[in-house]
């Protein structure tokens, strides 16, 4: 076991500790120069996840540019006072106040970073793997604009994943750090904007139809329905055979999302609307039909065949909504062959 005696320069108050661990300065030994803050922070990091530990920032100066960096690990808990907790006592914490020390200085005549070591003495073991820290996997500027952009392009987080480790060899980031992204990002997207008027504001950005109905005191939206202008033009022009039916778990609120769903001619499947329903009653599914009727253009087009699994309430009225269309109940039939 290697022990050494060093003395922090530098700092506010110099600290005299013994180390009892493993001597990572020779990550960080360099005499290269950064030309921007990020990228001095940037080598550190990345040098830290193979020297098997996280670098975080303990200190930043603007008026006289600095930055000092620490372990993880440096420091020692504090409860928080603002909330109560359970009593803790018996439980470890990872802040073990190790004395690994970084500073980085600009240097005003050449405009670029330089880097100096303090102390590279770490008085604990190093991880063998980083996987799941939220500082070694934390993203950069440009890796949340990307997250933001593939988000936007409806990139399911698993892929958006695979991506930035594609990108990055080095990269310990998890699948929950590109949801947090993802949920900060939609966070700054909203706004002061309620869940309902941030959908409002995207139908009408994306010019959908749409139409709203209130409670009868007209203080409450209840249900909503809206579809694509191109939607519109499918149904238009395929409206033989539509298939409807509600899809669950698609929402914080439980609201049912009512489906309508076309048929082409070459047997593809189009989207005609959605429609968001307080209730599955008769009168609920009754003006959500009736609002799809009125996307058709003329009699003509009215569909030919409805096919549901829903019995009861909604069967009753497609019959009222839609008289001459023939309706098909579709069911499974479970049984030993």
């Amino acid at each position: 076991m290697k022990l050494a005696l060093v003395k922090l320069k530098n700092l506010n108050t110099p600290i005299s500790v013994i180390c009892e661990g493993r001597d990572t300065a020779s990550f960080f030994r360099t005499n290269a120069r950064w030309r921007e803050r990020e990228e001095l922070l940037g080598w550190v990091r990345r040098q830290g996840v193979r020297a098997e530990f996280s670098v975080c920032i303990d200190k930043s100066v603007i008026k006289r540019p600095n930055l000092t960096m620490q372990c993880e690990r440096n420091g020692i808990y504090k409860p928080p006072k603002t909330r109560k907790k359970p009593n803790l006592e018996g439980i470890d914490s990872r802040k073990c106040n190790c004395p690994f020390r970084l500073k980085g200085f600009f240097d005003k005549d050449t405009n670029d970073w330089w880097l100096a070591m303090l102390c590279g003495m770490h008085n604990h073991d190093l991880d063998e793997k980083l996987s799941g820290h939220l500082i070694a996997g934390r993203l950069g500027a440009e890796e949340k604009k990307k997250v933001s952009d593939m988000t936007k392009s409806l990139t399911v987080p698993h892929n958006i994943l695979t991506n930035l480790k594609q990108n990055n060899k080095e990269s310990v980031t998890t699948i929950k750090q590109v949801y947090n992204v993802r949920t900060r990002w939609r966070k700054r997207e909203k706004g002061n904007m309620t869940e309902l008027q941030y959908l409002i504001s995207k139908l009408v950005e994306h010019k959908y139809v749409y139409y709203t109905r209130c409670n009868s005191n007209e203080t409450t939206l209840e249900d909503i329905f809206f579809a694509h202008p191109e939607s519109i033009k499918l149904l238009n022009t395929f409206s033989t055979v539509l298939v409807i039916d509600s899809t669950y778990k698609t929402n914080n609120y439980r609201m049912p999302l009512f489906e309508i769903v076309g048929c082409t001619s070459t047997k593809m499947t189009y989207s005609v609307g959605f429609a968001f329903l307080h209730f599955e009653l008769e009168d609920n599914f009754t003006w959500a039909l009736t609002m799809v009727k009125g996307l058709l253009s003329s009699k003509d087009n009215m569909p030919k065949v409805i096919v549901t699994d829903m019995d009861g309430a909604l069967m009753n009225v497609v019959g009222t909504v839609f008289p001459e269309t023939y309706t098909m109940l579709c069911f499974f039939i479970l049984g030993r062959m």
